[in-house]
């Protein structure tokens, strides 16, 4: 309770600040030190990160278009059941990817899923995490700002019998 009234205190605080806007240097910089307490304490962004950062995202991601196909390979595809795994995005945010996992027709929950991806001709590999966004069902997000061809396999793992994944192509153009 503490630390939540200190939080909202501080949040006040830099909000009347940013709202005064005179440009005196008079406060010592006790905006910066308690900016930078608010973000490392709550974890959370200024009004002014967080409008930089969603502009940037709905540039980037609003002129991007991601088509996305399977990868026809030979490549083993790892051990466990008969799994079933489908990757698409959202289409207002292709950053955002989602896979629906089954494992033998029935939804796979609690499972540790992640996105693998790598533009096509680099060897730097991301990974993302991803949360699971109800049954069988999970998100993940890309940093794909960059037009081209990606790889991307979905890895899915759950406990010691279930470890699998299935590759992707990405293809990045613009809208």
């Amino acid at each position: 309770m503490k630390r939540l009234s200190l939080t909202m205190g501080l949040t006040c605080l830099l909000a009347l600040g940013a709202c005064s806007g005179t440009g005196d240097e008079s406060s010592g910089g006790n905006d910066a030190i308690s900016s930078s307490m608010n973000s490392e304490e709550t974890g959370s962004m200024s009004k002014n990160e967080e409008a930089e950062s969603s502009e940037e995202e709905q540039m980037d991601e609003s002129s991007l278009k991601v088509m996305i196909s399977e990868e026809k390979t030979d490549e083993h595809e790892g051990h466990g059941a008969h799994v079933s795994i489908s990757l698409k995005n959202n289409e207002i945010n292709p950053g955002v990817l989602m896979t629906t996992i089954t494992e033998e027709e029935e939804l796979l929950t609690e499972a540790n899923v992640r996105f693998e991806y790598w533009k096509e001709g680099e060897e730097k590999h991301t990974y993302t995490e991803t949360e699971e966004n109800g049954e069988g069902m999970y998100k993940g997000r890309s940093e794909i700002s960059d037009l081209g061809t990606y790889k991307l396999k979905v890895h899915v793992e759950k406990g010691e019998e279930l470890h699998t994944h299935k590759p992707y192509v990405l293809e990045v153009t613009e809208k």
